[in-house]
């Protein structure tokens, strides 16, 4: 597979599909964690019912999927990806709102931390990588000869 759009620089080199095929392995691992006793008590997450955290986790693990999927052809998925940022940062002001009170600190401030940076990278990835606006992603509209 070719790699499309901007290389991310540094001590490493990656594709912004590679980066979002990576995001939604990242959403893979946190529905594990999630589900997982021993790491979620590690963490201090103090959720004391059982089903919050198995739906949160199906959740990550549909996300997942889009964004796997979507990493093959970032062009024609890119407004699944768009709207996947808007939903990185709505999860933040949840996490900012409630987190601290029914979460924890630390697992507020990982996931938080973790759902802003995603959404940083795709909202500037996305209109470098495929060349659109922010309203074309939104909107998901593509010009005539994208089509």
């Amino acid at each position: 597979m070719v790699g499309i759009g901007i290389r991310l620089e540094g001590k490493f080199s990656m594709t912004f599909d590679r980066g979002v095929f990576w995001s939604g392995i990242w959403n893979v691992v946190l529905g594990l964690i999630l589900i997982t006793p021993p790491i979620i008590n590690l963490l201090g997450v103090q959720i004391p019912n059982p089903f919050w955290p198995c739906m949160v986790s199906a959740f990550l693990w549909y996300t997942a999927a889009t964004l796997i999927i979507s990493s093959q052809d970032v062009q024609k998925f890119a407004s699944i990806i768009y709207w996947e940022a808007l939903l990185r940062f709505a999860a933040v002001a949840i996490l900012i709102t409630y987190g601290f009170r029914y979460i924890g600190v630390l697992p507020t401030v990982l996931f938080a931390m973790s759902d802003l940076a995603w959404g940083i990278f795709y909202m500037t990835g996305l209109p470098r990588s495929t060349g659109r606006s922010h309203a074309s992603l939104l909107l998901s509209r593509l010009d005539r000869t994208m089509r």
